[in-house]
């Protein structure tokens, strides 16, 4: 991979089967959502979706994120649903290519969705972590909260360890 810094930009349809086979390399098979859904998530949140790319065009990272409420989580392996009046950003998936880990473009990703959550005026970012990620999410910081009522279930649904992270946007 070039030195040069990853460009970062929202994601469009045709960057699909680039993000389907980064989310396989990242998460492995039971987190691999349909291209299907993803695709769908791309069509609807054109403003909240970004990739990171390197000089050669290969992606390299990407975040996918949706308008939401606080405490709410998204169902894993469905599609996304906006909420009519959103007062936060829910970051559904972030995933950066394994040869990437380590050069911050996590972090820059997280930047971008915090800066249109500040633009927009959200009360903040939520997201449920998985694999192991709460380290890096509290990092970026995020601190354990609990999920809404009625999400309970969707959270259960991202297996053993899964956490709902909150951070507040002053």
């Amino acid at each position: 991979m070039s030195a040069e810094q990853p460009t970062l930009r929202g994601l469009q349809a045709a960057d699909l089967p680039a993000l389907m086979a980064l989310q396989a390399l990242a998460y492995g098979a039971g987190y691999v959502e349909p291209a299907a859904v993803m695709a769908q998530r791309l069509a609807i949140t054109p403003h909240t979706v970004w990739g990171l790319f390197d000089a050669s065009g290969a992606m390299r990272a990407y975040l996918l994120a949706y308008r939401s409420v606080p405490g709410a989580v998204a169902p894993l392996h469905q599609p996304f649903h906006p909420a009519p009046r959103p007062t936060a950003l829910y970051l559904h998936d972030l995933a950066v290519h394994p040869q990437a880990k380590g050069q911050g473009l996590g972090p820059r990703a997280v930047a971008a969705a915090l800066a249109l959550a500040r633009a927009e005026g959200l009360s903040g970012l939520g997201l449920v972590a998985v694999q192991g990620s709460q380290p890096f999410w509290q990092h970026q910081g995020f601190a354990l909260s609990p999920p809404a009522a009625d999400s309970q279930a969707h959270l259960a649904g991202y297996g053993e360890g899964a956490a709902y992270l909150w951070r507040s946007l002053p």
